[in-house]
């Protein structure tokens, strides 16, 4: 519940600095009232920054090589792991395999976050796993941090660490 709470709040700030944004350029100094002015000049020129700065960003793949000393000709695989459901976003993350004399062995994971992920970001950070045999079960330790953004702002970074086994 307190994902949806802080998804609503990210939109309603939003749409609040595309009305002082719009406001502004109309009407000038005049949009900002008295009581709240110190705050909306605060949204406004921090929404402006983020703006700006977005050109720049540097996209994460959230993907992590395992191994490259793999036979480029093997069969291969992928296994699909949802590691956390929430009421507004899951996590999820996939497991590519080379099939390499009747062994899985792992050569990437890659991890994403989906639904209603407005004011969140992941960044995928390790994982690790090992070799196995395609009838037996593999354990597996992934971790990552969970953004918690305010107009793109980092507010709180969480640490997620994930146990689990694949089938």
């Amino acid at each position: 519940m307190i994902h949806l709470v802080w998804s609503l709040i990210n939109l309603l700030i939003l749409l609040y600095f595309i009305y002082l944004l719009v406001g502004f350029l109309r009407k000038g100094k005049a949009i900002f009232k008295p009581q709240f002015k110190v705050v909306s000049v605060f949204i406004l020129v921090v929404g402006i920054i983020q703006v700006i700065s977005a050109t720049s960003l540097k996209s994460t793949t959230n993907k992590i090589l395992i191994t490259d000393a793999y036979n480029n000709v093997n069969y291969s695989k992928v296994e699909e792991l949802l590691l956390e459901e929430n009421l507004t976003f899951d996590i999820h993350m996939s497991l590519n395999y080379s099939i390499d004399q009747n062994m899985d062995v792992p050569i990437s994971s890659q991890s994403e976050l989906t639904g209603f992920v407005s004011g969140y970001e992941w960044e995928f950070k390790s994982i690790a796993t090992e070799t196995h045999n395609p009838d037996e079960n593999a354990a597996f330790v992934a971790t990552g941090i969970l953004k918690w953004n305010l107009l793109g702002v980092t507010v709180f970074r969480e640490l997620k660490t994930f146990k689990g086994f694949i089938n």
